[in-house]
């Protein structure tokens, strides 16, 4: 293997502001996740899907010299920093193009962010309660008073570890839009109102925390305001052995869960733009660039254990 490789040529992929894509850097936290999971125990072929993540890409280098990636293998595992980033730069495509021609169709809606939350709880309940958590959504937004001047709306399911007391902080983030009429007469909702509507729906006699914010226009405008707070909902997380239950408790407590979902203008848009699946979807094109892949030279980078690093194949 080492002999097809030429030792001198690092890979170097760069983005559009030339900021370095750091393939090396994520290649070598996923292999610190397959060591966890193999000192976790979980199944040897679990985790050889996890060191194989991104070991051959392949790419094609257009006349500008940038490079497009046109085939990989990716292990689309839940936690994997390679494939997380990998959804995270889709997700912000797909919401863009969402949130584009949302505003095209109502120039007028009004965009708010809205946190939901739940007591924390501990590893072994996080499946369960993730659960809860998405059942409750629904029947919070099947109220009429929400229903009535609601849009559209993406909402995304994330999960913290709070190192103190070892506990877990499931929550979701809504993006909303909202009618202009929303902020008249008997419309409008109160944070104190969507509190309580909120323990209504989770069923359960405290108080959750809730948070509600308009998105206000900042220098990057309002859709940029609107695609800051809209970012795809998974946290870098400590990949060291030490930290191996916590590993654990987060891939099961994710397992088989959706963490995105579309309602109302927003569905119909992502459907009527034929959108691939973000979580389970192609991770390879992350946006909808389709120019043909002939124009260009072939580059292939493959991961040397040994030195650690993409080396550009001979």
């Amino acid at each position: 293997m080492v002999d097809d490789v030429n030792q001198e040529e690092v890979l170097l992929d760069k983005n559009k502001n030339g900021k370095d894509r750091d393939w090396r850097g994520r290649k070598i936290l996923s292999l610190k996740l397959a060591d966890i999971f193999k000192e976790l125990q979980y199944k040897k072929t679990f985790v050889e899907r996890v060191i194989s993540c991104g070991d051959t890409l392949r790419f094609i280098q257009k006349q500008d010299g940038s490079l497009k990636l046109y085939q990989a293998y990716f292990c689309k595992n839940k936690l994997c920093p390679i494939c997380n980033w990998r959804r995270s730069m889709k997700y912000s495509y797909q919401t863009s193009k969402i949130v584009d021609e949302a505003i095209k169709q109502e120039p007028k809606g009004r965009f708010l962010f809205l946190t939901l939350t739940v007591k924390n709880i501990e590893g072994k309940a996080l499946n369960s309660t993730i659960s809860q958590l998405t059942k409750s959504f629904d029947r919070l937004f099947k109220r009429a008073k929400v229903q009535r001047n609601l849009l559209g709306y993406l909402r995304s399911v994330e999960v913290t570890h709070n190192e103190n007391d070892n506990s877990y902080h499931p929550h979701i983030h809504v993006l909303m839009m909202m009618r202009p009429s929303y902020f008249k007469g008997g419309n409008y909702i109160s944070q104190k109102e969507w509190g309580n509507l909120w323990s209504q729906s989770l069923k359960v006699s405290y108080k959750p925390m809730i948070d509600i914010r308009t998105v206000k226009e900042t220098g990057k405008g309002l859709r940029g305001a609107v695609l800051e707070t809209a970012k795809y909902p998974t946290k870098p997380i400590k990949l060291d052995i030490e930290n191996k239950q916590v590993v654990d408790d987060l891939y099961n407590g994710l397992y088989r869960k959706r963490q995105l979902g579309y309602g109302g203008l927003f569905k119909i848009i992502k459907k009527q733009l034929a959108l691939d699946d973000v979580e389970s979807g192609d991770l390879i094109h992350t946006s909808d660039d389709k120019e043909t892949l002939s124009k260009g030279t072939e580059i292939v980078a493959i991961w040397n254990a040994t030195k650690q690093n993409y080396y550009l194949k001979k």
